[in-house]
């Protein structure tokens, strides 16, 4: 009996093996058949955000496979993990001809969609209340030296007479808006 057609490539992978990079062509989808994957964004400075950890019976790139497109996210491997690769064709072939799997596979995609929003919108609240918490500590920094700087004159303007005083030091120079 002749052999058909590969259509799914079982692959193992050791831990921490880059197995999809963002921002590249994604002309197949993984299944998670063993192991724990991460998926993870890096931003323009290099900082890892992740947004999940997956483990048998998910698949991963499905979204850049069967939309030609790039990679939203990496793929990396959090303990020795075998996946089956699943060529773009063969993933589109079988959505369309199966309802139950288009379902499940838009349902996914939604939850994940929803879960990466749902932190998104967290990293950014976390980034106002940090830039808050920023600003206010330089206000202090501010008024401190300010403050700082009145003792200073107070005590200099007997030492160097008080019109002396008011050259080297004007007011509110350290507060730069």
């Amino acid at each position: 009996m002749a052999n058909g057609p590969k259509v799914l490539d079982r692959q193992c992978f050791p831990a921490g093996t880059v197995v999809i990079e963002q921002d590249t062509l994604g002309s197949r989808a993984y299944m998670v058949e063993s192991g724990m994957v991460e998926v993870y964004v890096r931003n323009t400075n290099g900082t890892e955000t992740l947004l999940a950890e997956l483990g048998p019976g998910s698949v991963v790139g499905e979204m850049a496979a069967l939309s030609d497109g790039l990679r939203s996210a990496n793929v990396r491997t959090k303990t020795d993990s075998v996946l089956i690769a699943i060529p773009a064709h063969n993933l589109s072939k079988s959505m369309k001809s199966n309802e139950s799997l288009n379902k499940r596979m838009i349902n996914m995609i939604s939850l994940r969609m929803k879960d990466t929003n749902m932190k998104l919108m967290q990293r950014e609240q976390e980034l106002k209340e940090a830039q808050k918490a920023s600003r206010k500590h330089v206000d202090d920094v501010a008024a401190y030296l300010l403050k700082k700087q009145s003792k200073l004159e107070q005590e200099l303007a007997p030492v160097l007479g008080s019109t002396k005083v008011a050259e080297l030091f004007k007011p509110g120079e350290l507060v730069k808006e």
